[in-house]
């Protein structure tokens, strides 16, 4: 985008998207915020779920079943408790608040999700996915872990980059669009103000506490609540955040597409045939290998609906 094109971008109004409740299984219930009528993604941001908190009995916890996925990078990062990944290129991964969790399905890759016997803690975090772009929506899968992201403060609040670059920083996730996911908390209650890419769309939702957003200083002051998520859009260079006493959110990101994904089930792609192409391999036992360290039956897909064309 030319440097003309960014100065005629005007920044929307911000909105507001409450989410829609979704049981997982085990008590699990979570508040999806994208995709949804209203926004289908946030720059290459196309699925977001807010997970918990949830405490579970003893003997319970999350056991999703291996499944597939094609077409996308899933992202999880936690704020309380533990899950443990295991997938088809043979990783078995902890992942605990703090570190990342990134899987790149690419042309294709299998993965469960279980809780670990040993966590007590309550289970509270996010789950979103990137849309890979065309040129790279068949790469090679690829799962990474990483504990040290870059962190920076600002009037009392601490600011960790997951993904991307915000700032002077970038993070070492593998990034295949321009993008930047970033979670910012505060103890004791804070402000900062941040500088944006005016040809990012962006979008924050909260996990904890409240957020009061500050765009241009004649727009309105949007006050964001859990299970909330406040769309940004485009064309904006400075945001003004405070955030209450123990508040904690994600700022989420990016450029985007000219024209949204598709997706089914847990398969994201471009064309509608690259999606039926990996749903027929799915049911037949091609293209996706097993994830040997599950104990269990992998999970079936659902049947294609008759007569649906996807958008």
């Amino acid at each position: 985008m030319t440097a003309e094109a960014v100065a005629a971008i005007a920044p929307a109004q911000m909105t507001l998207l409450s989410g829609r409740s979704s049981d997982l299984g085990a008590g699990l219930m979570v508040q999806r915020l994208l995709p949804q009528r209203a926004l289908r993604m946030l720059g290459p941001w196309c699925f977001l779920d807010l997970i918990g908190p949830v405490t579970f009995g003893p003997g319970e916890g999350l056991d999703v079943a291996p499944h597939p996925h094609i077409g996308l990078q899933t992202v999880t990062w936690l704020a309380s408790g533990a899950l443990l990944h295991k997938d088809s290129l043979g990783y078995a991964q902890r992942i605990e608040p703090g570190q990342l969790n990134l899987m790149t399905a690419g042309a294709g890759i299998a993965h469960s999700e279980e809780s670990p016997p040993d966590s007590r803690a309550p289970l509270f975090g996010v789950q979103f996915w990137v849309a890979l772009p065309e040129n790279a929506q068949c790469c090679e899968p690829a799962f990474d872990h990483l504990t040290d992201l870059p962190v920076f403060e600002q009037g009392g609040v601490k600011v960790c980059v997951i993904m991307g670059t915000l700032g002077h920083l970038m993070s070492p996730a593998r990034c295949y669009s321009p993008l930047v996911a970033a979670e910012l908390s505060s103890a004791a209650g804070g402000e900062l103000s941040l500088a944006l890419d005016p040809a990012f769309d962006y979008g924050l939702c909260v996990l904890s506490g409240t957020a009061a957003l500050q765009g241009e200083t004649t727009e309105p002051q949007a006050a964001v609540i859990p299970g909330q998520l406040c769309f940004l859009g485009g064309g904006r260079s400075t945001l003004g955040i405070t955030l209450s006493a123990g508040a904690r959110c994600i700022l989420l990101g990016g450029q985007p597409f000219v024209r949204p994904v598709k997706i089914w089930w847990n398969f994201v792609a471009h064309k509608e045939e690259t999606i039926r192409s990996a749903l027929d391999d799915w049911n037949n036992g091609r293209r996706f290998l097993p994830v040997e360290a599950y104990e269990g039956e992998p999970l079936q897909a659902p049947p294609w609906p008759d007569n649906v064309r996807l958008k």
